[in-house]
């Protein structure tokens, strides 16, 4: 007796092959928008560690002008780059939306595939265990024939004599 075979096991291997790429895209957009968080939190306690150091000098009387000068435009440079990154991140997780759904997508039309496979498996079966039983009661019926006909023989035999 034949074992089930699916002949589309290979849509089922190409759709499984899709669904890693699509998980490991999305894995790489979360560990770059884990970095970017990240930077801007680093970017955002530097500049209020250098709030802290400002401060400090101008209790103590050191804060010169050109001191102030060089530490607003630094400030000024690190907020732009903080504004840089949350834009970015942004742009990361918009990505990230699109990249979850088309992991999603992918799933599910593996899944189908699957299920597909399920379906004609147990048709298969079904056919099977139904061909099965036809021959059962065919073997039964064809022993019923020849208890009959082995009883009339005897009968006839038992007449005869």
């Amino acid at each position: 007796m034949a074992a089930f075979k699916f002949r589309l096991d290979f849509m089922i291997s190409l759709r499984r092959k899709k669904e890693e790429e699509a998980a490991v895209k999305l894995a790489r957009r979360l560990a770059s928008i884990r970095e970017l968080e990240r930077i801007i939190e680093t970017m955002e306690n530097n500049l209020a560690a250098m709030a802290d150091e400002i401060r400090e000098l101008g209790l103590l009387g050191r804060l010169t002008g050109p001191l102030l000068t060089l530490f607003s435009s630094h400030q000024e440079r690190v907020r732009k780059e903080i504004k840089k990154n949350n834009e970015l991140l942004t742009l990361s997780r918009r990505q990230e939306v699109i990249e979850r759904q088309a992991l999603n997508k992918a799933a599910v039309d593996r899944r189908i595939m699957e299920k597909v496979k399920e379906n004609q498996k147990l048709a298969w079966k079904t056919k099977l265990e139904y061909d099965e039983q036809n021959v059962m009661e065919e073997l039964a019926a064809l022993a019923k024939a020849k208890k009959l006909r082995d009883s009339r023989d005897d009968d006839q035999e038992d007449t005869s004599h």
